[in-house]
């Protein structure tokens, strides 16, 4: 995929102008004009979808999601090439997450045991790409009397472990499904809830967790929790506590109070295992600190505590500035984002690039 970096000639906000300041003050003259062209032609700032997303008031102290690309690009040097990422090959994630003793759904380790014998063991199972995102690609297979069912109706053994093999040749996984806490069971009906916990090296440098959304399945036959996929996302208050959730409806986003398939309340249920999974993103930054500013944790809340599901080197910024109703720039991250860019090596200000592919290979 292409990134391109649209500077305009003036900044809505400090964060912005921490940004792109950097950029006009380290790049040539070529490459500050031909951002500014691609400003003046609409390539830069908020899309159409994000306008809708989020009102006035947050995108004048907002981040977009253009603009948060090319900021993690400067914050996060080690996430190019993409094979090398830890953040995106997902079986370099588990790899480094079992070494680091992060708890992880159980999978299958093609090194270890053939896939026959793991899933001789299994009932429920979740398989998903490598190098994907916004849960595209990902499939559930569930072994029941009469053999194993998928999204598309009954599949055999052979076929089944032809497809799972040829995925983990391809970089991914393919992991045991774990139960849903008990106390979100009516709220996450379709899939695995997790909590997006967004953490950042501080001014210490320490990992801090700064931001917070849960998101909850709405149901349906998709296996994830995605809020790009009709799914709802929340924000949790200060008690701890699940305020209202959101969710697309048409071009615009509604809030919800009860979920909209269970009819079970969401504002004010407890959010389980809370302080838990914080504490579980903070360990997994300080274990993949190495080149990651920022990251964004999927932490999935099961009956069996906490455990970590991804974690993200993009962490979106649309979601948890819909849930607090601030823009990025007024918060913690904010502030941390700007304390990084204002000490970022000149060198890495100049490698950035006007354009520039999201390299898989070297």
């Amino acid at each position: 995929m292409l990134s391109l970096c649209a500077v305009p000639p003036q900044d809505d906000n400090s964060l912005l102008a921490a940004y792109h300041g950097g950029l006009r003050a380290h790049w040539p003259r070529g490459a500050r004009l031909l951002s500014h062209w691609l400003a003046a032609m609409g390539q830069g700032g908020w899309s159409a979808s994000e306008r809708l997303l989020l009102p006035d008031s947050v995108r004048r102290s907002g981040l977009s999601m253009r603009d948060r690309k090319a900021v993690h690009r400067l914050l996060n040097p080690a996430a190019f090439p993409l094979a090398a990422n830890p953040l995106k090959n997902k079986q370099l994630f588990a790899l480094k997450a079992q070494e680091a003793g992060l708890p992880i759904p159980p999978s299958w380790d093609p090194e270890a045991q053939a896939l026959s014998d793991w899933l001789a063991h299994e009932s429920d199972i979740i398989a998903k790409p490598s190098f994907r995102s916004k849960g595209q690609g990902v499939e559930r297979y569930t072994r029941e009397d009469d053999g194993w069912r998928g999204p598309s109706g009954a599949i055999s053994d052979t076929q089944l472990r032809a497809r799972l093999t040829a995925l983990g040749r391809k970089g991914g996984v393919i992991q045991r499904r774990l139960a849903t806490h008990e106390r979100l069971s009516d709220l996450s009906p379709g899939a695995l809830p997790t909590l997006r916990v967004v953490t950042c090296i501080n001014e210490d440098g320490l990992p801090e967790a700064c931001d917070l959304a849960l998101r909850l399945s709405a149901g349906g036959p998709r296996p994830v929790d995605n809020f790009n996929a009709g799914n709802l996302v929340l924000g949790v208050d200060s008690a701890g506590c699940c305020m209202a959730a959101w969710r697309r409806s048409g071009q615009a986003v509604v809030a919800l109070e009860r979920h909209p398939v269970s009819g079970a309340p969401i504002k004010g249920v407890p959010v389980p295992d809370l302080a838990d999974a914080i504490a579980l993103a903070l360990r997994a930054h300080r274990a993949f600190a190495d080149g990651f500013t920022v990251i964004g944790w999927d932490v999935g809340l099961t009956s069996g505590g906490p455990v970590l599901v991804e974690g993200n080197w993009n962490p979106g910024t649309d979601i948890v500035q819909l849930v607090s109703g601030r823009g990025v720039s007024d918060t913690r991250l904010g502030a941390l984002y700007r304390h990084h860019l204002a000490h970022l090596p000149v060198e890495r200000w100049r490698r950035a690039r006007v354009m520039a592919w999201d390299r898989r290979g070297r």
